[in-house]
């Protein structure tokens, strides 16, 4: 219930904007200071979930993210909102999430247990998909009916059933809660992440991910607005045809890109074929058309993401865990903000579709120059690792 609310503020939040400005670098700055937390607070968000009970740690960001959620929707409400506020909120936003997800990411492997992190990681994917199908169609239909306020509503209501199942969850966790300071457990979750090749492989291929097929989920508001001559509904259809591809792809093709003996080949190839489909939705000027290439590219971007995010826990020791996935989504996420920018800036100068289009041919070129790297084949995962499936080689 409370990740349908949180892709119902989504998208009411990107059709707000969207309302405000009619501007593509808009979209982008709201992106921009909704990633940039992740940089700027990646040496902690990791050391703090390492140290304290990552219980309480959801606890007090899930009630500020339901307080930013509220005032928000009070702001709408009244006709109070202006551009700033939603900069200001996004960023406050932005810097609760860095230290939620963190924590969640090593919370549930904490639930699940070592043998069973993929698996957790998978479940938890899949309710995020499939929440992504419902809650921005909820939310186009009632943008169109009622209004914008209603999904900030019902999204700060539907985070009170989160804190209640988190204070009735009890996990056991693995090893002792880590001491000494803050930056120097820093400092060894990034020299454990410099020497793992494995690792540093995962994030190349995450982060063209994050980089070029994020920045063009932002645009959605636009497309739909300029390309297909639509309104919110047609925002929630696109929004909800690409949960339910990420879905499928998370439920019906991941098991079977779990066989592959090399994943890394199966997420460099799950790039391409979503590079593909970005670069036939470059060029649609269909509604439905439009739907199947959001439904198509999402696929693929589904295995990158959990593939990237359960094997990079995998290989990671229980008490580096919180902080090799902080350092993950640092990287990623530092990336981000830039693309958010860049593409949303370069969409109003050049046009959505040509930016488009750049994006998926990048997103078919990168991963297609590391697939052919020789040393990808021959070099291989260091010692000490439980290797609980065959996987790539390290890099």
């Amino acid at each position: 219930m409370s990740l349908i609310g949180d892709w119902m503020q989504q998208t009411a939040q990107a059709w707000v904007v969207w309302e405000l400005t009619h501007s593509t670098t808009a979209l982008g700055v709201v992106a921009f200071f909704s990633q940039i937390p992740f940089f700027l607070f990646g040496p902690w968000v990791g050391v703090v979930s390492d140290r304290y009970d990552r219980r309480k740690i959801l606890l007090v960001t899930q009630f500020l993210i339901m307080l930013f959620a509220f005032i928000l929707a009070a702001l709408v409400q009244w006709h109070w909102l202006k551009l700033w506020h939603v900069y200001v909120l996004a960023f406050l936003l932005g810097i609760v999430t860095a230290f939620d997800v963190t924590a969640e990411q090593a919370f549930m492997s904490d639930i699940a247990g070592a043998g069973n992190i993929r698996k957790a990681v998978a479940l938890n994917n899949s309710l995020t998909q499939l929440t992504r199908l419902v809650g921005p169609s909820i939310a186009g239909w009632l943008i169109a009916q009622v209004g914008v306020a209603p999904s900030f509503w019902l999204n700060g209501l539907t985070i009170i059933i989160t804190i209640l199942c988190i204070a009735a969850v009890r996990a056991h966790r693995d090893g002792p809660a880590e001491t000494g300071s803050g930056l120097q457990q820093f400092r060894e979750g990034w020299l454990f992440f410099r020497k793992h090749g494995l690792l540093q492989l995962i994030m190349i291929f995450a982060a063209v991910q994050a980089f070029f097929g994020l920045s063009t989920i932002q645009l959605l508001p636009a497309v739909a607005s300029d390309i297909l001559k639509g309104n919110a509904s047609t925002l929630g259809l696109l929004l909800g045809a690409a949960g339910g591809g990420a879905l499928i792809g998370i439920v019906v093709v991941m098991p079977f890109v779990e066989q592959i003996k090399r994943p890394c080949m199966a997420i460099g190839g799950a790039l391409i074929w979503s590079g593909v489909w970005y670069i036939l939705f470059s060029r649609s000027h269909g509604l439905y058309f439009t739907m199947l290439c959001q439904f198509m590219a999402s696929l693929g971007a589904a295995n990158v993401v959990t593939l990237s995010i359960g094997l990079s826990q995998e290989l990671t020791p229980p008490g580096m865990r919180a902080r090799i996935v902080s350092t993950f989504l640092m990287i990623i996420f530092g990336l981000q903000p830039v693309a958010s920018y860049l593409v949303g800036a370069g969409a109003h100068q050049f046009g959505l579709q040509p930016i488009i289009l750049v994006n998926g041919i990048s997103m078919i070129l990168i991963p297609a120059a590391l697939l052919t790297l020789p040393r990808l084949h021959q070099l291989r995962r260091p010692a000490g690792v439980e290797k609980p499936k065959d996987h790539c080689v390290g890099f």
